[in-house]
Order: C-alpha cells, then sequence, then structure tokens
C-alpha cells in the first residue's frame, strides 16, 4: 500500500461522520420496531446521546470499539502507523469523557445504555431486549 499524504488523510479523517452511522441506524429501527419512540442526538441531555428515549428516562450511546477504547485504550496499545501519542490522548479523552457523562446522567436519573457497534452488529435485538427489560422493571 501506498503512503497517504497528510491532505489525503486529513480528507479521510474528515469524512467520518459522528451520527448517521451504520449502528445508529440499525439499532434505532430496531427501537422503533420495539414500539419506543425516542429523540435522536438529543441537546437538552447531556453527551448528547445517540437515542433518548424521555418517557422513561433512558439515554442510549452507539459506541465504536476505536473510537471509545474498547478495551481501554491507556492500557492496551495498537500499531499506529504514525502519530501514536495524539491517538492514545484522544481516545483516552474520549474514555474519561464517556464516565463522566455517565455519572452525571446516573446521578440526574437517567438509565445509561452504552452497546459497542460489534454488540449491536452481532445481535441487535439482544441490545434492544436489555433496554426494555429495564423499561419494564
Amino acid at each position: 500500500m501506498s503512503k497517504r499524504t497528510k491532505e489525503q488523510i486529513s480528507y479521510n479523517m474528515s469524512r467520518i461522520r459522528s451520527n448517521g452511522t451504520a449502528i445508529e441506524k440499525k439499532l434505532g429501527k430496531a427501537i422503533w420496531t420495539a414500539g419506543l419512540r425516542y429523540r435522536k442526538n438529543y441537546k437538552k441531555v447531556k453527551g448528547k446521546p445517540d437515542f433518548v428515549i424521555t418517557k422513561h428516562q433512558v439515554v442510549i450511546f452507539c459506541d465504536s470499539s476505536f473510537w471509545h477504547g474498547y478495551k481501554n485504550m491507556t492500557t492496551k496499545r495498537h500499531n499506529f502507523k504514525s502519530n501514536e501519542e495524539f491517538w492514545v490522548n484522544k481516545i483516552s479523552r474520549n474514555i474519561k469523557r464517556d464516565k463522566e457523562v455517565n455519572r452525571i446522567l446516573r446521578r440526574e436519573g437517567w438509565k445509561v445504555f452504552r452497546f459497542w457497534d460489534f454488540q449491536i452488529q452481532k445481535d441487535v435485538n439482544k441490545c434492544v431486549e436489555k433496554v426494555l427489560t429495564t423499561i419494564k422493571k
């Protein structure tokens, strides 16, 4: 594989979206099919969750394994081709922010769900069932 220029890398990174991802669409469709109505990327709630079910005080995040540091990026080094320190710091900050957002939301009375991308891809119905079980309690 040929080495990409900084401009090519920058362009590729700019194409990565923070919402409307495939995993969000898949989970959103499954939640809607289950009869739950939600708000998408609701800015009135801390952390701007992917889905907010205000009626039941539920927030749902769809987390990418890479961006949100599955298996904790601070302890697990990856083979970054360049700028390893930048990426480890960036993802570590994401992990820290996620924990802080969870803590704040729970203190405010929200039920917080975070599903990894591979969980949604493997069995989206299992994710929805977890939410439904909590709501029914």
